[in-house]
């Protein structure tokens, strides 16, 4: 009976999933019990445990349902370089800090994604992002202070917190297509 002997590849593999597995898992639960918080203690000022668990199970869903598509999304990219999904997204990672890989697989895999960033929605190139980033955390403000103002001291900080959210996007614009560009330019794209 043979005995199949694992190099430090593999190890480093399972590792990689065990590590993705545990983040996906983590990001699952909390979701889960901040829809269960939010269910339970927001809206009609009493505590309801079904209403909680109900709007648990379904923030649960909708970001099992994210993830699958997102992961989906991310394995059929890498198929079309021919590398694991795993790498592809180290390769996004790299590409997000600005800097581009040596080997020459993934170097055509980070052109890929320099060039499908450039034309996403949360881009600096298009010219309604700021715009609707600064709109959407203004609205958030305005609805912060109706909460206020109708003792609606949980939504409100609901609000603030979306809107500082927003607006936290708004500055890291500028330093993601820094950081883009300079992707690019070690890519010579």
């Amino acid at each position: 009976m043979a005995r199949s002997v694992g190099t430090g590849t593999d190890a480093g593999v399972s590792g990689e999933r065990l590590r993705v597995v545990g983040a996906v898992l983590a990001v699952l639960v909390v979701a889960a019990a901040a829809g269960f918080l939010a269910g339970a203690s927001f809206g009609t000022g009493t505590s309801d445990a079904v209403r909680g668990l109900v709007v648990a199970v379904a923030v649960g869903l909708i970001a099992a349902g994210a993830t699958v598509g997102v992961w989906r999304v991310n394995r059929r990219h890498a198929a079309r370089f021919g590398i694991s999904t795993s790498r592809y997204l180290r390769v996004a990672r790299s590409v997000r800090r600005g800097e581009a890989p040596d080997d020459p697989v993934e170097r055509a895999a980070a052109a890929d994604l320099v060039s499908r960033m450039r034309r996403g929605p949360g881009s600096v190139s298009h010219r309604w992002a700021p715009r609707l980033l600064v709109g959407g955390g203004v609205l958030w403000g305005a609805a912060g202070v109706v909460f206020i103002a109708a003792d609606a001291y949980g939504w409100a900080l609901y609000a603030f917190t979306m809107m500082g959210l927003v607006l936290v996007q708004l500055v890291s614009l500028r330093r993601r297509e820094r950081r883009l560009e300079a992707a690019a330019r070690a890519l010579g794209t």
